[in-house]
């Protein structure tokens, strides 16, 4: 997930295939990729998120959200492989100030204790966290596994270039709709 990632993935793939660059398509995805962060850096940077699901999406949300200038302050899986805490601080390491929590082997209502004493911004997640980010009067990104409460979860882009894109948009529109929602005046102006 993100730039970074995405890079060193399609780093690989070019050497195993022998080509001597990245296809045009993928580049012109990173190009459009990289604007967008550009203009929508204004509204996430700072903020806080709660993070949770299989430990390999964590991981890679981590990755990203650290990338956009968003601080993961709580990363939370049910998995018990004992490598969760290692692979967030290899990706968020030099990128944040501060490693975030790590939760292995934890429920949801663990989670929401947490959550709701660390104060995040957003919640990213499967739909188990809505109650959690209605309690919280928080935005919850829905992400993984499972995803009862709206259509299409199992075609949720979220990888490449391509899936970085749609989801630091869903990221940014979630929280311009917050404070919109919020505003007494509107708000209505980008």
């Amino acid at each position: 997930m993100g730039i970074r990632e995405t890079d060193a993935f399609l780093a690989v793939l070019t050497a195993l295939s022998g080509r001597a660059a990245m296809p045009a398509k993928y580049s012109a995805e990173r190009g459009r990729l990289i604007d967008a962060l550009v203009d929508g850096h204004k509204y996430l940077s700072g903020k806080r998120a709660v993070v949770y699901g299989e430990e390999d999406l964590v991981v890679g949300l981590a990755a990203f959200l650290s990338e956009i200038g968003v601080v993961p302050v709580l990363c939370a899986s049910g998995g018990k492989s004992g490598h969760l805490a290692k692979a967030v601080e290899a990706v968020t390491s030099g990128v944040l100030a501060e490693s975030p929590l790590i939760r292995e082997g934890t429920d949801f209502f663990e989670i929401a204790e947490e959550a709701t004493a660390l104060k995040p911004d957003l919640i990213i997640g499967h739909s188990k966290g809505y109650p959690l980010a209605r309690k919280l009067n928080i935005p919850l990104i829905r992400l993984g596994f499972p995803i009862h409460d709206r259509m299409g979860g199992q075609r949720i882009l979220h990888l490449g270039y391509r899936g970085a894109q749609r989801l630091f948009d869903e990221i940014v529109n979630a929280v311009i709709d917050q404070k919109q929602a919020a505003s007494p005046v509107g708000y209505s102006y980008m």
